[in-house]
């Protein structure tokens, strides 16, 4: 299930790697193939590796860019490769050796933060603009991919798979949330932000965010339509259509 941490020091101030790979450490049952980490400055990435599909053999995170203006750590699997390699015109490299990360950083690089919009899968990630002095957050349309944060105003911001990886910084109090207790037992688990410590969020499915020096800035980049219909002439329309949609979703190998 591989997991990802990372934290931005707002203030200028450098990594503690101790921290760091701390937080790499406390995740190591979501990645026994191996962890990285990866820091320049106040900004600080690791990553726990656990292969799932073949591309994944190949990933090597935190992953930095030939000119090294960008970097990624993710925990992905995109599942309309082909159609991001034809569109990035990455046609002339051997498609078992792009990963998925690497289609992920190269859509960034050509979108911008409009790059969530063109990827389908399962995902949550943070790429390091250095040009712009950002970090770059983003989780897949349904929040399959788990993605914590704790941010303290021009100061410090946190990322993690899990809670636990942002209890390990002396930055993050051990506050209960007692509203998200009182949903819990009330069976109103409608709010997709708050979670069970005061301090720590989570980034909503199908959301983007922005992380500066300037705040925070959330973005809704996609989000169910209730009132799109898909009218047909037939039955045998119907299934002809549901087919299709289908066998898209769900390539054969």
């Amino acid at each position: 299930m591989s997991g990802i941490v990372g934290t931005y020091r707002l203030d200028g101030e450098p990594i503690d790697p101790d921290n760091l790979k701390q937080m790499t450490d406390i995740l190591a049952h979501r990645g026994p193939d191996g962890s990285d980490v990866w820091i320049s400055e106040s900004v600080g990435l690791g990553h726990r590796m656990l292969w799932t599909t073949p591309e994944s053999l190949l990933e090597k995170l935190p992953f930095a860019d030939e000119s090294e203006q960008f970097v990624i750590t993710s925990h992905a699997r995109i599942d309309n490769r082909e159609e991001l390699i034809s569109k990035l015109n990455l046609n002339k490299y051997p498609t078992e050796k792009i990963t998925d990360s690497q289609l992920i950083l190269e859509a960034y690089k050509k979108w911008d933060e409009e790059c969530p919009e063109y990827l389908l899968g399962d995902f949550a990630f943070v790429i390091w603009d250095k040009r712009k002095k950002i970090l770059f957050c983003a989780r897949d349309h349904f929040g399959v991919k788990p993605f914590y944060y704790y941010y303290q105003a021009n100061n410090f911001f946190a990322f993690g798979s899990e809670i636990k990886a942002l209890l390990c910084l002396p930055q993050v109090p051990e506050k209960l949330n007692e509203v998200r207790i009182g949903d819990f037992l009330a069976l109103m688990m409608e709010d997709k932000t708050i979670t069970t410590y005061k301090d720590i969020l989570r980034l909503p499915p199908a959301h983007s965010m922005v992380v500066s020096q300037s705040g925070i800035n959330l973005r809704c980049y996609w989000e169910l339509d209730p009132n799109r219909e898909i009218k047909m002439d037939s039955d045998e329309a119907y299934a002809e259509e549901f087919r299709k949609i289908f066998t898209e979703a769900v390539p054969l190998a």
